[in-house]
């Protein structure tokens, strides 16, 4: 099936060095429906630019004006000592803007813990209207594996607390797309695209994960046949944060003709 015309979103860790405003303009001059954004600050060393109560207003016009909607508010980073109340300020700020969810990432390894907190954020998610969307990542010390994460967020028992899936994380924790189609559809919240040069497990990915991705077209992953394996119409995004040796509009500009091309082939 012939997919270009299919709305693509932009996540912000594409053009870190652009504020959120200025952001969303990158991303409606591209031609993409959606954007991603920060409004929790994963630790204090990130620096990404963030979504806050002083500049909610400019991108609210900014997104009003611009016909982009915002997808997911990131980074909601739950490790042992995390508490779901710390995030109600970034999950406000997500159901004030209209977005479809918030992102979480799991960095601890105690279940009892970890799903008292996901029930937590679901019922903290619901009443912003949001989804919690988990994502799955290879280098987190449990459930980093896409069969184990499911599993995981089956137990939860939430409608609203779904899975994230980022075609880079899947190839470094060893998931194949046609893993994908085993998950229950019900599960996925959206996903998201870039290419690689390699197809190694690893969780030594770090660097690449936050800098160094390849455009779709421009590596070896397995795009098509995960563009296949996904449930139709699955909410679709953009994360290819590169070196930034090039302007951010160039950089998104090719992109977003990557996945153009790709959507195009399948």
């Amino acid at each position: 099936m012939n997919d270009a015309g299919r709305p693509i979103g932009l996540h912000q860790v594409t053009a870190l060095e652009a504020g959120p405003t200025d952001f969303i303009e990158l991303a409606a001059k591209a031609g993409c429906a959606e954007v991603s954004l920060f409004a929790h600050q994963p630790n204090p060393d990130s620096g990404f630019p963030l979504v806050t109560r002083d500049n909610l207003g400019a991108v609210a016009a900014r997104l009003r004006d611009s016909g982009v909607r915002l997808a997911n508010v990131d980074c909601l980073l739950l490790h042992p000592h995390a508490q779901p109340a710390e995030f109600q300020p970034a999950l406000d700020i997500g159901g004030e803007l209209g977005a479809r969810g918030a992102v979480v990432l799991l960095f601890d390894d105690d279940e009892a813990r970890v799903l008292d907190k996901l029930g937590a954020l679901g019922t903290l998610g619901a009443a912003a209207g949001l989804n919690i969307a988990v994502e799955l990542l290879a280098m987190t010390p449990a459930w980093n594996t896409l069969d184990s994460l499911a599993q995981l967020l089956s137990r939860v028992g939430l409608s609203n607390v779904v899975l994230g899936i980022d075609v880079l994380h899947l190839v470094r924790s060893g998931g194949t797309p046609q893993q994908l189609g085993e998950i229950n559809p019900a599960l996925y919240g959206y996903a998201q695209l870039c290419d690689g040069a390699d197809l190694t497990p690893r969780t030594d990915y770090g660097a690449e994960a936050v800098g160094d991705r390849l455009a779709p077209g421009d590596g070896i992953f397995p795009l098509p046949e995960f563009l296949a394996a996904l449930p139709p119409g699955l909410p679709l995004e953009l994360e290819v944060p590169q070196p930034q040796d090039r302007p951010a509009a160039e950089r998104v500009a090719h992109a977003v003709a990557g996945a153009r091309g790709l959507l195009a082939s399948v």
